[in-house]
């Protein structure tokens, strides 16, 4: 049994690749989610006493957060290894081979639709593998 249900997870994955932080209570699982896409001064100045109000209790919360740089690019790499299209492996593999490798690689799949539309149900998946993973090491499964 999940700690957490499915639904949840998704959910939490869908937040932080928009680039939201997700709080979720260790003991009520209550989630509280951080817009970092706010730009109303007054909203922002919420948001931020919010996430403060969190931090101040870390030790009650699990902080998810987008995947850092590196962990993104594992991502990048498991998704190029599920094309057998040589010509495609080679166009992702450089654009992760040159500098600002996740910018080149976004540039790269946001050109062809199909491309596109494979990567963001690719992430999205891996996101909640991801999500997941946090979880059950933050409640020591």
């Amino acid at each position: 049994m999940s700690v957490l249900h499915t639904e949840i997870i998704k959910n939490i994955a869908r937040e932080i690749a928009k680039g939201n932080t997700c709080y979720i209570h260790r003991f009520s699982k209550a989630i509280t989610t951080i817009d970092n896409s706010i730009v109303d001064p007054e909203e922002i100045a919420a948001q931020e006493k919010l996430q403060a109000e969190r931090e101040r209790k870390i030790k009650d919360y699990v902080k998810i957060e987008k995947p850092s740089t590196d962990d993104q690019l594992v991502m990048m790499g498991d998704f190029i290894d599920e094309f057998s299209d040589k010509s495609v492996r080679k166009q992702l593999s450089n654009a992760l081979n040159r500098k600002n490798p996740v910018r080149n690689f976004m540039q790269t799949v946001e050109h062809d639709m199909e491309l596109n539309i494979r990567w963001r149900n690719f992430r999205i998946e891996e996101y909640q593998r991801w999500v997941s993973n946090l979880i059950i090491d933050a409640y020591n499964f």
